[in-house]
């Protein structure tokens, strides 16, 4: 389970803005190497919850 504190998420604006807005997310681990990037439209609030649930299904693949 300490594994799982070790993901971080990284958010980028890459263009727009308020409903518009292009963000990059990436997961990290703890060396920094990338796991996973998507990116995502609209507020930086679901752009977070976008980036959130693909690390929550990184942790659950690193679980098993």
């Amino acid at each position: 389970m300490t594994q799982d504190n070790t993901l971080q998420i990284k958010l980028r604006l890459k263009g727009g803005s308020g409903p518009n807005a292009n963000w990059h997310w990436e997961i990290h681990d703890a060396e920094g190497k990338i796991l996973k990037t998507g990116s995502a439209v609209g507020p930086e609030h679901k752009a977070f919850a976008t980036a959130r649930i693909a690390k929550e299904k990184l942790e659950q693949a690193s679980g098993n």
